[in-house]
């Protein structure tokens, strides 16, 4: 019967041995190795599911609401952008016309116009560069323009800028208008009339 037991434990994936107890009697041990495997598993699956739900109960970052653009007037007093969104700084733009290809050096360049086509020039070339972001003049939040002062009055045409930037913002074809800011300043050159920078955001996917 001994001889048995011990082939079937065997068989069985069983580790057994013998110890001798106080009575002098021989007791037989017997552990189950395949049972001590599966407890394993099961507890290493627990450990899984456990970690599963913990990280189920963490809050997911919300999206990023839409930019809120405060003022009644053909601009926006304030511009308010969500966390999260990508920023777009672009350098200041001209709309000078460059001098004809083969020009020597410094050669001036034809006559480029006053503030307003030297404006709508300059958004043309700000919006060929925001479509190459897959951004729109809408996605503009931020702008500044610099206006080259007039000999005869020390000012900027800020008439002629009005009327550039109002056929691009405010329309209803893009109601967007960001915040703007628009100074009289002293240019690189007598032919430019205006310098436009801008700032444009967009929300991640």
């Amino acid at each position: 019967m001994r001889g048995t037991a011990v082939q079937d434990s065997r068989l069985l994936g069983l580790k057994s041995w013998s110890t001798t107890g106080a009575n002098g009697m021989v007791k037989k041990i017997v552990i189950n190795r395949s049972a001590a495997k599966i407890n394993r598993r099961v507890m290493g699956g627990l450990a899984l599911m456990a970690a599963g739900s913990l990280a189920g109960c963490a809050t997911s970052p919300s999206a990023p609401g839409p930019v809120v653009r405060t003022g009644t007037g053909m601009i926006s007093s304030l511009v308010a952008v969500p966390a999260g969104y990508d920023t777009f700084y672009l350098s200041g733009t001209t709309g000078t016309l460059p001098a004809p290809e083969g020009s020597p050096p410094g050669a001036a360049g034809p006559d480029s116009g006053d503030t307003e086509a030297q404006a709508v020039r300059a958004i043309e070339k700000i919006k060929a560069t925001l479509a190459e972001q897959h951004l729109t003049l809408g996605d503009i939040v931020m702008m500044h323009a610099y206006l080259s002062a007039d000999p005869k009055t020390g000012h900027g045409d800020f008439k002629g800028w009005t009327a550039a930037y109002t056929k691009y913002f405010g329309t209803p074809e893009q109601p967007n208008k960001p915040s703007r800011t628009s100074i009289t300043v002293v240019l690189g050159n007598d032919a430019t009339k205006i310098e436009i920078e801008t700032i444009a955001v967009r929300k991640p996917k």
